[in-house]
């Protein structure tokens, strides 16, 4: 079967491009239609239909290009064009209409339609929208009207009636008519694709999220319901069936067992009764390990002395972690084994939680199964994870052959090769091992934005004696990250008032994941090094705000003391703007910077805002993560009415730009209004790489209408490759390509998003890694 659809695919493509050679040569009407001429606006693919038998006309010898088409006839045009070679289950007994036999095959493929069990409707004109949702069935997505008109114009299937491609353009209520619904089936073929794919389930809207709606699509005042309770939770995987879950995150269930490799895991709880808890709210659990797995305790404490670092408690299979709201988040290390192990992570309420009635239900523990796999690896590492962007700063990568366990073959007699995934010079390429270590320098790039470079090692020259660890590593990547960043500056000689600046810095427990590296702290150490402003307070927050430090106000004083912000617990937003604008003093300008991952009372907050207005305190606010967990509509409406800016920063190692705009207006009173360089122009990023298609697309940030070109440049093996994405309209920019044509590339695993505005200039840069689908 598989053989015939392939062989009836090959025919169906070859008979298109021969039409259109012998159409485009002739330059005479193929159609035998008295009311379509050569100029008529759909010809083309009228011509194309007709000669594909996917459409006929009248005994009176016309096409009739403006009579609506019934949802019957439009599924038979469907099926005719459908290649895939399904074998059609049998009608329904007593099924006399005409169309029965697709009915039928529609049912078992879940189509979107209104006459399976009413034949009336089937003789009824379709619609617009519900073509949509039937095309977008077709090749597998289940969508909703909305999202699947979203569909129609991303995938270049229609344009709408003037070129706005919002929902009211496309016309979702009007009936489809048959000049049209010819120009959507040669649509269809000019992309190659004549598989009926269909869905699994009933239609209910499941993929919507894979289709975003941009802003202003929808009219205003539209009201759209969120997905059921019983739908696919909104992020991550399945909980498995546990009813106390909203959802759970499992960042990978399988670890290398070496001692290093590790994941995150995350869990939304309900309370026992089956209701939401607050984001304000922080609850004690105890996270276990049953076969060794070693559970990050990283929630920082405050010295006697603040000037001194913090310290952490170590790893150990047992901890207890506070929630941050209704998620709780650990980090698992798995142990170094010789021989494989599954693994049970318990979360169980800790004494004071399982009194609470609400979460007494979890004193029976959550669980979530690892599987732990020794292996042989090739380990890459550098001394220093971020460096200077300033063409001179160097690191040191050191690659190492370790066996299954993690032991170090220190006699490997063999070469590595290092490279960059952007480019940076390297001292060497091909190093050979010396006691079990293979070392080059790194130079860094010089960059006025934050870069994220890659860098990787394959063994080029293998040792013939370790034949099963040579196999091993050839069949994995190995590499080290590398962060280069600019650093803060500002323009000498700018003169500006005294400034009174507060800093209200997330602590919560989700910022383990969010910011590993606590670069909110050690950039807004680095922001009041270079602005060294007169006065200065420094408060952090979870699920209650906390002042740093006494009475000193000095700028190193505030510096040395966000060495105790720490993450864990709840994410009270205004407990912890209060904290900070109760100690402003009068008489200076008043700012406060804000930063944070997560959500909070709206109310409490709106009246931190009335609070900072009295005050005269202009509010920066940074959001640090996926929108999904951001409450990005309140964060823009503390800045707006303030008089400051938020900022989207999906990334922590992306910090550095929000700080570098806010540092330009309070130093020189330049802020940018526009785009800054930075990846906080592309909003939702994404390169998806299927079984025969790879996917580039973007929208771009509201602020930044500037854009005029969208790239998305690959570092290959032959040198860099660039793809300019097309754009579809409301801030979107898109490509396709088939992989046939992507995968003799041999393009790295990640991709660069670049923006220019009109004259070329270079105001936007993102790098993603391509996700296999």
């Amino acid at each position: 079967m598989k053989v015939f659809t392939q062989i009836k695919r090959l025919v169906f493509l070859l008979a298109f491009f021969m039409i259109g050679l012998v159409s485009s040569s002739s330059g005479q009407a193929a159609v035998p239609f008295s009311d379509i001429s050569s100029n008529h606006w759909a010809y083309t693919s009228i011509n194309w239909a007709y000669t594909n038998k996917m459409i006929s006309g009248y005994s009176n010898g016309t096409f009739g290009p403006k009579r609506t088409l019934t949802e019957a006839e439009f599924l038979v045009m469907l099926t005719r064009y459908d290649c895939s070679g399904s074998v059609w289950p049998k009608t329904q007994a007593g099924d006399l209409h005409w169309a029965a036999s697709p009915y039928a095959y529609a049912k078992s493929k879940h189509f979107p339609l209104n006459g399976y069990n009413d034949a009336k409707l089937r003789d009824k004109p379709v619609t617009r929208g519900q073509v949509a949702r039937i095309v977008a069935a077709f090749h597998g997505f289940d969508l909703n009207e909305y999202h699947a008109v979203q569909y129609m114009y991303i995938n270049q299937l229609s344009s709408g009636k003037t070129g706005i491609k919002n929902f009211a353009d496309y016309g979702a209520d009007e009936s489809l008519n048959r000049a049209e619904a010819a120009v959507f089936l040669h649509r269809l073929a000019k992309q190659g694709k004549c598989e009926m794919k269909g869905l699994n389930t009933s239609p209910s809207g499941k993929d919507n999220s894979k289709y975003p709606l941009p802003a202003d699509f929808l009219p205003e005042g539209t009201v759209t319901f969120p997905d059921s309770e019983d739908e696919t939770p909104p992020s991550g995987e399945s909980p498995a069936g546990d009813s106390r879950l909203q959802a759970a995150d499992i960042e990978k269930r399988t670890l290398i067992a070496n001692g290093i490799d590790s994941t995150f895991i995350t869990l939304s709880l309900k309370d026992c009764y089956g209701n939401p808890i607050s984001y304000d709210e922080s609850l004690s659990f105890q996270a276990s390990s049953k076969s060794g797995g070693m559970i990050s305790n990283e929630e920082y404490y405050e010295h006697e002395y603040w000037t001194e670092e913090p310290y952490y408690l170590a790893a150990s299979s047992s901890a207890y972690v506070q929630t941050d709201g209704p998620d709780v988040t650990v980090k698992v290390t798995a142990p170094a084994l010789t021989t494989g192990k599954n693994d049970t992570i318990s979360l169980q309420a800790a004494a004071g939680t399982s009194a609470n009635e609400r979460m007494a239900c979890y004193r029976t523990p959550v669980t979530v199964d690892l599987s732990y796999v020794p292996k042989a690896e090739l380990q890459v590492s550098s001394s220093q994870s971020k460096i200077a962007a300033n063409g001179n700063s160097m690191t040191y990568v050191t690659a190492k052959i370790v066996k299954p366990g993690g032991q170090i073959i220190s006699d490997y007699n063999g070469q590595v090769r290092f490279y960059s995934a952007k480019g940076a010079l390297l001292s060497a390429s091909n190093v050979s091992f010396s006691n079990g270590l293979a070392s080059a320098w790194v130079t860094s790039l010089s960059s006025s934005s934050p870069v994220e470079d890659t860098v990787y090692a394959e063994l080029v020259q293998m040792d013939s004696r370790y034949q099963a660890v040579n196999s091993e590593i050839k069949s994995a990547k190995h590499s080290t990250p590398i962060l280069y960043d600019p650093g803060l500056s500002t323009v000498e000689g700018c003169a500006r008032e005294d400034l009174e600046v507060a800093f209200i810095i997330d602590s919560s427990g989700s910022m383990k994941r969010s910011d590993p590296d606590r670069l909110r702290v050690s950039k807004s150490q680095e922001l009041l090094t270079v602005l060294k402003p007169s006065w200065n307070i420094t408060t952090h927050f979870n699920n209650r705000g906390m002042h740093l430090y006494g009475s000193d106000r000095s700028w190193t004083t505030a510096s040395n003391s966000l060495f105790n912000v720490f993450q864990s617990g709840g994410t009270n937003i205004a407990d912890g703007m209060d904290e900070a604008f109760s100690r402003f003093t009068a008489g200076t300008r008043k700012v406060a910077i804000l930063v944070t991952d997560g959500k909070s009372n709206k109310q409490q907050v709106l009246n931190q805002i009335a609070e900072a207005k009295r005050q005269g305190i202009t509010v920066y606010t940074v959001g640090l993560g996926s929108k999904e967990q951001l409450n990005e509509t309140l964060l823009q409406q503390v800045a707006q009415e303030t008089g400051g800016r938020y900022f989207h920063v999906e990334k922590s190692s992306e910090i550095s730009t929000a700080y570098q705009t806010i540092l330009s207006e309070l130093s020189c009173g330049e802020l940018y209004l526009g785009c800054s360089p930075s990846g906080t122009v592309f909003a939702s990023p994404s390169l998806r790489l299927t079984e025969d298609t790879f996917y580039m697309d973007t929208f771009i940030d509201e602020g930044c209408s500037e854009v005029e070109r969208v790239i998305v440049r690959f570092h290959a093996a032959d040198g860099d490759v660039d793809y300019d994405l097309i754009y579809r309209g409301q801030r979107y920019f898109a490509l396709k390509k088939d992989r046939s044509e992507i995968d003799p590339l041999s393009l790295e695993d990640e991709g660069t998003f670049l923006a220019f505005d009109k004259d070329g200039n270079l105001i936007g840069r993102r790098t993603i890694p391509i996700i296999l689908k």
